[in-house]
């Protein structure tokens, strides 16, 4: 369970705790997948990230707490992300990296992958196409 949370933001339909009622809010959800290498941690966002949502930091901050050795951000269902979101990207990377672990970015919508073009983010933070990938480093 999230901070905060019901217990219930891993339920198909359930929304995390911190979503606010709007057409495009934010809605994340994190799961643990099994893979080769072990277990990795996969943040799922969906709708659009931006300064409305700034829960989302926390969310990302939990997580990293718990030291994953790899946390993927799923951002297939991500339709909008603004600078506060990739802020939030930016910081969990660094603390990631700082204690050996990794972050990877996977299947990014055109929009936001066009975003992450023109930063040139995959400089930095791997963007894969899928989770396998992810997970295969």
């Amino acid at each position: 369970m999230q901070p905060g949370g019901s217990g219930q933001e891993g339920m198909p339909g359930a929304l995390p705790a911190w979503h606010t009622q709007g057409r495009d809010a934010a809605v994340v959800s994190v799961s643990v997948h099994d893979g080769e290498g072990g277990p990795c941690t996969v943040i799922c966002l969906a709708g659009e990230a931006d300064v409305t949502t700034p829960a989302m930091a926390e969310v990302f901050d939990a997580e990293v707490a718990k030291r994953p050795r790899l946390l993927v951000v799923d951002l297939s269902a991500l339709g909008f992300i603004d600078s506060s979101a990739l802020s939030v990207i930016m910081v969990t990377y660094r603390a990631l990296y700082r204690d050996g672990g990794t972050l990877a970015l996977v299947s990014p919508s055109p929009t936001v992958a066009r975003v992450l073009e023109l930063i040139d983010i995959a400089g930095t933070i791997p963007v894969c196409a899928t989770l396998e990938e992810a997970i295969a480093g």
